[in-house]
């Protein structure tokens, strides 16, 4: 059998379909790849794209956040002005947050919120060579920042951590993040936040040990999880 072919790809690159063998099959993910109109594979990421006879794949493994639109992260506030709090996404990212961003906010009424708090926002504009801009205005919803009941909102009180980033981001998949949480809510009551910048909050009377089972669930395979979950039923506070 023919050895298969990889290459690195960087962000941007573009592979025509016509120098494929024909008869391949595409495995792709849309968050990885676009189909251009003149046949081509345009990369998102950088990965590996690799074929032999049977099919074609671009795999990556990221380490490090790039942020899209309307994702939703966990941020922590590093500053502020009289206009904007400066919010930390991790590895070095710093976007904006206007004060008035919150559903309800005046200039009169609006958070106060203190520097080294977390916020659970969305990314509502990129820019390469200067801040990006967050909102934690929910356009699903009209609750009012007050209520406490938005879900872009300060953060208050709970367990924050850090993540592998391809297990995160599969947490807010339609069939991986209902499973899992829904497996563990059989045993305890939680509020959770998953940021697509790798970080989960979690908040409840057995936070810290939901957080170790997302921990070593991490590298499983989501049958693996349910069943290490149900294995520490017992522990749970109920």
């Amino acid at each position: 059998m023919q050895s298969a072919l990889v290459y690195i790809t960087l962000p941007g690159e573009r592979i025509p379909l016509k120098s494929l063998v024909i008869g391949n099959t595409i495995k792709t993910n849309k968050q990885d790849v676009n189909i251009t109109k003149s046949l081509e594979i345009e990369t998102k990421h950088a990965g590996w794209f690799w074929i032999d006879q049977q099919k074609i794949a671009i795999c990556h493994n990221p380490i490090y956040y790039t942020p899209e639109i309307e994702d939703y992260v966990i941020v922590q506030v590093t500053g502020k002005n009289s206009e904007y709090y400066f919010c930390d996404l991790g590895n070095g990212l710093i976007y904006n947050l206007n004060q008035m961003d919150f559903e309800g906010a005046t200039k009169k009424n609006k958070p106060n919120i203190q520097i080294g708090q977390f916020l659970y926002a969305r990314v509502i504009e990129l820019n390469h060579y200067l801040k990006g801009k967050l909102s934690c205005i929910n356009p699903q919803s009209k609750k009012e920042w007050t209520t406490g009941e938005n879900l872009f909102r300060e953060l208050i009180g709970g367990v924050i951590v850090d993540l592998p980033l391809n297990f995160v981001q599969s947490l807010l998949s339609s069939q991986t993040k209902p499973e899992l949480f829904k497996e563990i809510s059989k045993h305890s009551s939680f509020e959770v936040c998953v940021g697509k910048n790798g970080r989960i909050w979690i908040k409840g009377n057995d936070a810290v040990l939901i957080i170790n089972l997302l921990k070593r669930c991490a590298p499983l395979q989501l049958e693996q999880q349910l069943n290490l979950i149900n294995k520490f039923a017992s522990q749970f506070q109920q």
